[in-house]
């Protein structure tokens, strides 16, 4: 009997894009057909081991609406000339294309929404821009079969917005057969962060907070637009030999680096919806890797962080109060000990074998 096709559209390289990873495996398990469409920028090598087949564009552009423009009619334009079961949509940048040419292909399309794209931190400055995001995204988002978020936050405002209901389902990490314990800390304690390296992720002000930790380090794994002002405010603080770049990885490698960790970061600045309603992988990934978390005090987060007791919060991420917490979360003993229980606790709660199960039937 032949399978039935899952094409899956993404803007990015794929390479680190886990939830989509994770999502293609459980398909496949389910002995769907998985095809991932994505670009081939930045370069990168996609493990050999992932799930489903792949197709990555070279175009062009690779920034601005050209880009956004041009992906769109290259997606567009495969999804015309493959059948499928169904269409998904990652993220407001590939609805249109999805969305058109599902109407065309009378294909059933399903929306994964990662961020509420509209008030990413690129465009709060940019009025024009922010408003053609939400002409789209209004212009779309009722033409779809089905649609599923990340947080109670984001679908909380689709709801208010435009009377939809979307299906949560949290970017928790899979399950694994054994979960690392709490490391104890040494005399040189590392501080670690994972994830982009843009705007808004506090981490400008993390890096200054390790002037006033002396014995510290600090590893960032990850790329993105700051990358560079964050190596030359490094440099300008001193800090190269306490703070490394490990780059971008596969998340399969993630392991490699976060096992050496005492205390993640997950530091997010109010400069718009999609970071005060987000909710980050990091928050459940930290969890499973016996890592404590010092994350921003908004709602979404709050509610995992205190239910799960896996970590701190902070409502001020000025430098000294984040080397406060940083010095609280390792240097603690008693915390640390509590931690050393809820953390495998969380751990095996918030897995992603439970998250998706009442997503499946959408694909059915």
């Amino acid at each position: 009997m032949e399978r039935k096709r899952i094409i899956i559209a993404t803007t990015n390289n794929l390479v680190s894009d886990n939830r989509v990873a994770k999502l293609a495996l459980t398909l496949e398990k389910l002995n769907f057909d998985v095809w991932l469409i994505g670009r081939q920028w930045p370069e990168g090598d996609i493990p050999e081991n992932r799930s489903g087949r792949f197709f990555r564009f070279r175009l062009w552009f690779n920034k601005g609406p050209l880009f956004y423009i041009s992906m769109n009619i290259r997606i567009f334009i495969f999804l015309i000339k493959h059948r499928a079961h169904r269409f998904v949509a990652v993220d407001l940048d590939t609805l249109a294309a999805c969305v058109l040419a599902g109407k065309l292909k009378k294909t059933l399309v399903v929306f994964d929404s990662h961020e509420y794209f509209p008030e990413a931190p690129e465009l709060q400055h940019r009025p024009f821009k922010k408003k053609i995001w939400l002409a789209l995204e209004h212009l779309f988002i009722k033409g779809i079969y089905a649609r599923i978020t990340v947080s109670p936050g984001i679908v909380k405002i689709y709801k208010d917005k435009y009377n939809l209901d979307f299906l949560l389902v949290r970017n928790v990490p899979m399950s694994q057969k054994e979960i690392p314990g709490i490391r104890k800390t040494s005399g040189n304690p590392v501080v670690y962060y994972q994830g982009a390296l843009n705007l808004g992720r506090g981490l400008e002000n993390s890096i200054r907070a390790m002037c006033l930790l002396p014995n510290y380090e600090m590893m960032i794994v990850g790329g993105g637009d700051i990358a560079d002002k964050l190596k030359l405010l490094v440099i300008e603080m001193g800090l190269t030999e306490r703070v490394t770049f490990v780059g971008k990885v596969p998340f399969e490698n993630l392991q490699t680096y976060i096992q050496k960790a005492h205390v993640g970061l997950c530091l997010l600045e109010n400069i718009g919806l999609n970071y005060y309603y987000s909710l980050p992988n990091r928050i459940f990934d930290y969890p499973l890797a016996g890592l404590p978390v010092i994350a921003t005090d908004f709602p979404d987060i709050r509610t995992v962080v205190s239910e799960y007791e896996t970590g701190l919060l902070l409502d001020n991420l000025n430098p000294a109060n984040i080397a406060s917490a940083i010095r609280q979360a390792c240097e603690n003993a008693e915390l640390r000990e509590h931690w050393a229980t809820t953390l495998p606790k969380a751990a095996l709660q918030l897995s992603w074998e439970n998250e998706i199960n009442d997503c499946l039937k959408l694909f059915t």
